[in-house]
């Protein structure tokens, strides 16, 4: 079906409502690209699989399979563009503070055509067998390509550096350097070094990263709440500005009051409008 008001892709997992009881229970979740991937591994008993429904994984998706569990497992053909799509992916379910695992079919099968080909304990096997850790599975598949060519070997370290740094959590992140520069053979200050500027590189240029995102969370609360004591003051000036508090020695107006004490302070309105009501009944006192 195409999208509309009521069908949002970007927003559904095809099959969570079946799988969500058994992706709590196993602690994984399996993704496939497919409908048809869903549908035979459920009827194989791998019920703790959905589906992306068509669409690239999204940060939604990923934030819904986080309700029932931190683990997920994605299913890929061995095809260029599923492993193409497997990085976006991976660094996507990272960013969000998961673990992530894929297992890869080999040449010609997809999750569908196996489920249908092998009995219900080849098929568990098999995933359980093939699961490899992201860092494992990125060096499987760029390894392929360096052989001894130095330039290529430092773009694959780069490359799994770069998943790194998406980790948000600092001893999750600490631990896959060390798991990393074992794997690699890389000098274990060297490669943390790496990661930290891929992780800076990526603040100051892409916006909606998660530590983007949530500076950008935190600054629109203190503006609503700012604007929120701005509208009190407002209502206060206008409700109450011409009745009067007493001192010892002096008796003011509320709004002269109020007033005063904004210039004193040197604070100003964010909300214009409000700003504009102030600067009147400033005026009328004078």
């Amino acid at each position: 079906s195409p999208e509309s008001l009521i069908y949002l892709k970007s927003k559904i997992l095809y099959g969570i409502y079946f799988a969500k009881q058994h992706i709590s229970k196993q602690n994984n979740c399996y993704i496939v690209e497919g409908y048809t991937d869903v549908i035979s591994l459920h009827q194989s008993g791998v019920e703790n699989v959905v589906s992306s429904s068509g669409t690239s994984l999204t940060s939604e998706q990923i934030k819904l399979i986080n309700r029932f569990t931190k683990n997920i497992t994605i299913l890929f053909d061995a095809d260029t563009a599923g492993v193409k799509a497997s990085f976006r992916s991976i660094d996507m379910i990272l960013a969000e503070g998961m673990n992530v695992k894929v297992v890869l079919f080999s040449d010609g099968e997809d999750p569908d055509s196996f489920a249908r080909a092998c009995s219900q304990e080849e098929l568990k096997n098999y995933l359980a067998e093939n699961s490899k850790d992201f860092i494992t599975f990125k060096t499987d598949i760029l390894s392929k390509n360096t052989k001894d060519d130095p330039i290529k070997r430092i773009e694959m370290i780069k490359e799994i550096a770069s998943s790194i740094s998406q980790i948000p959590d600092d001893i999750s992140r600490s631990e896959y350097i060390k798991v990393c520069s074992r794997i690699l053979k890389v000098q274990e200050l060297d490669l943390s070094k790496e990661v930290g500027s891929q992780k800076r590189k990526r603040v100051s240029h892409f916006p909606n990263t998660k530590v983007e995102r949530d500076t950008k969370n935190e600054n629109d609360k203190v503006k609503r709440k700012q604007l929120k004591e701005e509208k009190e003051i407002v209502r206060l000036l206008l409700n109450y500005g011409n009745k009067t508090l007493k001192f010892e020695k002096e008796t003011i107006s509320i709004a002269a009051f109020i007033i005063a004490e904004l210039k004193a302070d040197k604070m100003t309105f964010e909300n214009e409008q409000y700003q504009m009501m102030l600067d009147e009944i400033s005026e009328i006192l004078q």
